[in-house]
């Protein structure tokens, strides 16, 4: 994929700095043999490959981590919304 063709954007992170992304359509596949379409943030500027946001996917999974455990557990449950 060359990162560059997708839709430019600007995210603010935890950092609070703005970091220029670059948005494509890419296919998602979640455990559970859910496939979802999204549209997924790219950077050269960030630690990881990419993000996933509020819309497209946390509006359709509640995610829950268990940091108690080791390794660490993380949850996902469909949401349904009509």
């Amino acid at each position: 994929m060359e990162l560059e063709k997708g839709e430019r954007s600007q995210t603010t992170g935890i950092s609070g700095q703005p970091t220029t992304i670059y948005l494509h359509d890419v296919s998602l596949y979640v455990p559970g043999g859910h496939l979802l379409r999204i549209r997924a943030g790219f950077s050269n500027e960030l630690p990881l490959a990419g993000l996933l946001g509020r819309q497209g996917f946390f509006d359709k999974f509640r995610i829950t981590f268990d940091s108690s455990s080791a390794p660490p557990g993380v949850e996902m449950e469909r949401i349904y919304v009509a």
